[in-house]
């Protein structure tokens, strides 16, 4: 099968899957020993928690409350296989591939499956995501919807913080304005008054799944966040100095003395917190099957050293998983009495 039919089937695939509640990009991180199977670099490998050679993927996937699929997959290439000529021609891989980042890779997938007529719901995102302020400003300006796992040593201000500007005296250019406060950590937002409400988002094994979640209107600040929010505005110069608002949902469970968990999100501080925590969940389901697309239909197994080969492997074993996430979900057919 040649790459272009490869890349059609991957096609049709998201199409058969599309009709689903969120896009969820995550990586995927594959050992493999040697250096000529193509991608395999030195790099963090998360089912090790080390780093060591290894193979890195992006992928976006679908996902319900039931069910979850993978809509498109591409192989990170890490800069020292793009800048080797004899490699990238040993491996096959495409002229025009370069090495893109990760979050850039995720953006690229998601362009993909809009460009193709699919509509890009919420997309929600561990922390390895949701820490990229760019990333997030990327979604935004496409009109996308997210929830993002974020770290607890991420910075911002209150809502109610507002920059100050200091009285021009008259000499070289006015000064910039800026917020008297310093930034705090988002641990700092979490004291005896924050109202938590108890939220059940699904039923789990050993009974239903339920903690206490917060939700306060925050302004991320931080280096990343101040740039990405003077380039939106066209220049530092033009910039007032307003941060903008995002919503902050913490999870703290009952019996744990500090919050557990933190997520960003572009909805408005209304929406229902019922509804953050299911998207916020949701990356539950994407992992739940993501065993079965490794242990049960093998996507770790692959053996092969071209860009082709790989990409092949990967349609193959989505098809699959959606075929059997299909009989699972289907009702038998009738019987005869």
């Amino acid at each position: 099968m040649r790459l272009g039919e490869v890349e059609r089937l991957r096609g049709e695939l998201s199409e058969f899957v599309a009709d689903v509640f969120a896009s969820v990009p995550r990586r995927d991180q594959r050992r493999a020993g040697g250096t000529a199977s193509v991608g395999v670099a030195r790099q963090y490998c998360g089912a090790l928690g080390k780093r060591a050679d290894c193979q890195v993927a992006v992928s976006v996937h679908a996902a319900t409350d039931t069910a979850s699929c993978p809509l498109e997959w591409e192989l990170f290439l890490p800069r020292e296989w793009a800048d080797d000529d004899w490699r990238r021609q040993r491996a096959g891989v495409p002229e025009e591939v370069g090495h893109v980042s990760k979050t850039g890779l995720a953006l690229g997938l998601l362009g993909r499956l809009a460009g193709q007529g699919l509509a890009v719901p919420v997309i929600v995102a561990d922390a390895g995501y949701g820490r990229s302020v760019s990333f997030r400003l990327a979604l935004e300006e496409r009109g996308w919807s997210y929830v993002m796992a974020v770290d607890s040593k991420e910075i911002a201000r209150p809502a109610a913080a507002k920059p100050w500007q200091p009285e021009y005296g008259g000499l070289g250019p006015p000064t910039l304005p800026r917020y008297r406060e310093a930034a705090k950590p988002l641990t700092a937002f979490v004291d005896s008054d924050t109202r938590f409400d108890s939220v059940t988002w699904r039923q789990g094994s050993k009974g239903t799944m339920t903690s206490r979640f917060a939700v306060l209107e925050v302004r991320p600040s931080g280096k990343e966040a101040t740039r990405t929010a003077q380039e939106a505005a066209g220049g530092r110069s033009r910039w007032n100095g307003v941060l903008p608002l995002r919503t902050l949902l913490i999870e703290q469970p009952a019996e744990a003395a500090e919050p557990t968990g933190y997520w960003v999100t572009n909805l408005p501080v209304t929406t229902p917190v019922a509804d953050l925590v299911r998207w916020a969940k949701m990356r539950w389901r994407i992992e739940h099957d993501y065993r079965e697309l490794k242990h049960g239909l093998g996507l770790d197994h692959f053996e092969g050293r071209t860009w082709r080969g790989w990409h092949h492997h990967v349609t193959l074993v989505t098809a699959a998983q959606a075929f059997l996430t299909l009989r699972r979900l289907d009702p038998k057919a009738p019987m005869p009495a």
